[in-house]
């Protein structure tokens, strides 16, 4: 009998990306040249390296692979079709819609840990095809969770309905399964309106009647990278390196091109200064250990009773908040390869709202606040500041997180309490102002 794949089988994920598509192109190249002479490397330590040691640019592209061979010639192959557009900017919150199929499903072709947990939670009902079929795609929407894929939305058909309420908390799995092995069928919500444009996310076989979906075939070794290669493609900040282990290796550095002297300056171009000695060793940490700009956020959130405001009032007020307090506008640049602080004359930063929570107590409410706008700020050419809400049965939490260097001049706290005040004031958009 042949041993079951496991992640260490799966083809490896090699993620890269730059500014601007001429930059990408020669990232790319560069990488190929690297692995060409270095026949035996190790890409889980590249995969990593890539993961954990790279500054995010919004160009993207990404290769699928099982040697340093294979994966050198795809970078290499300018032929490869490549998005020219740079990927969008995703808010906390801001996921996939993640379709679970459900379609007799009892087994997957790899073994993944999650999958198992689930199955032992099933052992009783094993017997049962729907039952197994809920637990596998429970444990498939873990993995993915675990290798960073937040959903904005869990939805499922059959038994698939059974597995996205586990998902999403609605059931406890042991209930899901108790429901599929007593034949109950599940019952799903609509998509949210908010949600109808968002990529979809399918776990189960492709679906003709879906073209445009992304998938997550469990009967397919290869979709799994395959997938989150297509997320980082398209923006998401997926685990590319499917959670194997590696060491950090020296790699070819990211083509920085210079704007010539004379040449034109950027269409929003604002007066810019220096950056502070405390703004340098908090930026240049973070751009080489990317991620952790998210431990530097001081983020602060609050729960009102009530119900939540609607999203252009919460806009226009935190829009006013960043009118009355320019620093809230500051945005770190790197014209011509020097850093420097620059004021937008016009508050750019637009709070991101997270699916409501009909459930949730005003704890939960405002832990899941904080976590959002705890997330990892791009840091480059956009406002340092993040503004978070969700909605309950009875109460409503909004979050408020800035970035460290920026709390010399700014008080969280106090911030957050003038935000609420603009908000139960239902603040009109106030007309553009200079700095």
């Amino acid at each position: 009998m042949n041993r079951p794949l496991t992640v260490t089988d799966l083809p490896r994920v090699l993620a890269v990306s730059a500014r601007d598509p001429e930059s990408l192109a020669e990232t790319r190249g560069r990488l190929a040249a690297w692995l060409e002479n270095t026949p035996d490397a190790d890409l889980d330590d590249v995969a990593l390296t890539l993961r954990t040691g790279r500054e995010r640019f919004p160009c993207r592209y990404a290769v699928t692979g099982d040697s340093a061979a294979e994966v050198a010639a795809l970078l290499a192959d300018v032929g490869a079709p490549a998005d020219p557009d740079p990927a969008p900017v995703r808010a906390p919150g801001d996921g996939p819609l993640l379709l679970l199929d459900g379609t007799a499903l009892t087994s997957a072709s790899v073994d993944l840990p999650e999958v198992a947990d689930a199955l032992r939670v099933a052992r009783g009902h094993t017997d049962v095809e729907a039952a197994r079929t809920v637990a596998v795609l429970y444990g498939l929407a873990a993995w993915l969770r675990a290798r960073g894929v937040t959903p904005c939305a869990v939805r499922g058909t059959g038994a698939g309905a059974l597995a996205a309420a586990a998902v999403r908390g609605d059931l406890t799995l042991p209930d899901a399964l108790s429901a599929a092995a007593a034949g109950i069928p599940g019952t799903d919500e609509d998509l949210p309106e908010e949600h109808t444009g968002a990529p979809v996310v399918v776990i189960g076989a492709p679906r003709p009647d879906a073209p445009d979906a992304l998938t997550l075939d469990p009967a397919d070794g290869t979709s799994y990278a395959r997938l989150l290669a297509e997320l980082w493609r398209r923006g998401y900040e997926a685990d590319t390196s499917l959670g194997r282990p590696g060491s950090r290796v020296r790699l070819p550095g990211h083509p920085f091109r210079r704007r010539e002297p004379g040449g034109p300056a950027p269409a929003d171009a604002a007066p810019t200064r220096p950056l502070t000695p405390y703004e340098q060793r908090w930026l240049f940490y973070d751009l080489v250990r990317h991620g952790s700009s998210g431990d530097h956020n001081a983020a602060v959130a609050t729960v009102v009773p009530g119900p939540p405001p609607a999203p252009d009032v919460l806009s226009a007020a935190f829009a006013e908040l960043q009118r009355r307090h320019p620093a809230l506008r500051t945005v770190f640049s790197e014209p011509g390869g020097r850093w420097q602080a620059r004021t937008l004359p016009t508050p750019d930063a637009r709070p991101a709202a997270l699916v409501p929570d009909p459930d949730s107590g005003p704890e939960h409410l405002r832990e899941s606040v904080l976590d959002a706008a705890r997330q990892p700020l791009p840091l480059r050419d956009t406002p340092l500041v993040r503004c978070c809400s969700r909605g309950g049965p009875a109460h409503w939490a909004v979050a408020l997180a800035v970035y460290e260097p920026l709390t010399a001049t700014l008080d969280p706290r106090r911030l957050l309490d003038e935000l609420v005040g603009l908000v139960g004031a239902d603040t009109p958009p106030a007309p553009p102002q200079p700095a």
